[in-house]
């Protein structure tokens, strides 16, 4: 549904909703902890959170599908079930396997550092519920700007040197937010740079993995990529429960936050980049 030529910034744009679907859950927190007991206060988060479900619906009723994707449709009308792991088929295999990695590093550091914030900041730090949730807001106004600049950094220097710029400054900007004595209004603007370049990883994502599969097993593809990722990327929040149990909480938020930079490195290392890839250019295209 995009030109080539700016593929990388719409749909990283689209992204940035993921930035405001979390300033408003912030502000949603803050505002039900300040008033009710606590409780009370996460049930009524829960409630809040399924009402974003029925726009799903009612948007994907007003969208479209892509002329490529209708034009795959009419020369090859069926699929069958066999279709689910045409991701693995042989000239995808690999590809599947380290993009999917890939993102496994890039969720993975995402959830130890975003799932263990607020604890780190009202256990270690001291902070109320309130405070925790004004510091998650100034966080969120970076995760913004990281949105926003990786939009037009994967088309301005490509989509791999995004990725790397942000799992490297990823992993130096939290060893000082752990590890750099500051106080907590220091810490407090901190986290602007700290999630800025910490978020400009995700807007690449969709636009490089469609530049990677022939619109055949597309949506496969990048359904079992970004989704198994994530499932993988899942566990390093559940080791940073158990490892903090022996080692102080910014510390084990550090090491599994650069274990998963790491993986992220090694992945992009074999993986080609695809800034200004055709889409029609991968049709008959083998796979990278």
């Amino acid at each position: 549904m995009i030109r080539d030529k700016y593929r990388g910034r719409g749909v990283g744009i689209v992204q940035t909703g993921w930035a405001v679907g979390w300033g408003v859950s912030a502000l949603a927190y803050t505002g039900l902890y300040a008033f009710l007991p606590e409780a009370i206060a996460w049930r009524v988060l829960f409630a809040i959170g399924l009402l974003p479900a029925g726009f799903v619906f009612w948007i994907r009723r007003h969208i479209d599908e892509p002329e490529i994707f209708r034009d795959r449709q009419r020369a090859r009308p069926t699929v069958g079930v066999s279709h689910l792991f045409a991701a693995f088929q042989g000239p995808f295999l690999w590809t599947t396997v380290k993009v999917t990695l890939m993102v496994a590093g890039a969720q993975g550091g995402g959830y130890a550092l975003g799932i263990w914030m607020p604890t780190y900041l009202r256990t270690v730090r001291g902070l109320s519920a309130t405070g925790t949730g004004g510091f998650l807001l100034v966080q969120i106004l970076g995760a913004l700007f990281g949105f926003l600049l990786g939009s037009y950094l994967s088309d301005a220097i490509g989509r791999k040197w995004t990725f790397m710029l942000s799992a490297i400054g990823s992993f130096i900007m939290i060893l000082i937010y752990m590890f750099v004595p500051m106080d907590n209004t220091t810490l407090l603007f901190a986290g602007i740079p700290l999630f800025t370049i910490f978020l400009i990883k995700f807007p690449p994502m969709g636009s490089f993995m469609t530049e990677l599969y022939p619109t055949a097993v597309r949506g496969t593809a990048q359904g079992f990529c970004y989704n198994a990722g994530r499932a993988i990327g899942s566990f390093l929040p559940t080791l940073v429960g158990f490892a903090s149990q022996s080692l102080p909480l910014g510390a084990t938020i550090a090491v599994f936050s650069a274990f998963a930079s790491a993986i992220m490195v090694v992945m992009l290392l074999l993986l080609p980049e695809t800034r200004g890839r055709s889409l029609d250019s991968r049709e008959a295209a083998p796979a990278d």
